[in-house]
């Protein structure tokens, strides 16, 4: 199911709710833009150890990214603060793409941008600003 709305404040408040469906296992999910709105979709997280680590489903990220504008990848840390975590680092890196982080017990978002990225770095920068104006 996406959700979507013109406003980013909309989002942020979509991808909390999203992370709070379950707080015993890290949720992931992805963000985008199209036809004037940023839309999110939550994805089902594939991996093992889903305490501890999040893996998006290749078959929906892809879909994903060819029908939306693909902005960002964002996940919940269930444990500990929106601090990003070496795992989260290297996979954004990996990726090119950026990671929006919500923490459960802060309630707190966190942004990391990749050194080289391939998301449109101007929206990326408005989420970052809503963020830090909490």
């Amino acid at each position: 199911m996406k959700y979507s709305s013109r406003k980013i404040s909309d989002i942020l408040n979509k991808v909390k709710l999203i992370c709070h469906e379950n707080i015993t296992q890290e949720i992931c999910g992805l963000v985008g833009f199209s036809d004037g709105k940023y839309i999110v979709q939550k994805a089902k997280n594939v991996a093992k150890d889903t305490q501890r680590f999040f893996n998006l489903d290749p078959v929906q990220y892809l879909n994903f990214k060819n029908e939306h504008e693909l902005l960002f990848c964002f996940h919940s840390h269930i444990a500990g603060n929106e601090d990003f975590s070496e795992f989260d680092i290297k996979m954004s890196e990996n990726a090119c793409l950026p990671f929006l982080v919500y923490s459960i017990n802060t309630k707190k978002f966190n942004i990391y941008c990749p050194k080289y990225c391939d998301s449109d770095v101007n929206k990326i920068q408005r989420f970052k600003e809503k963020i830090w104006q909490k």
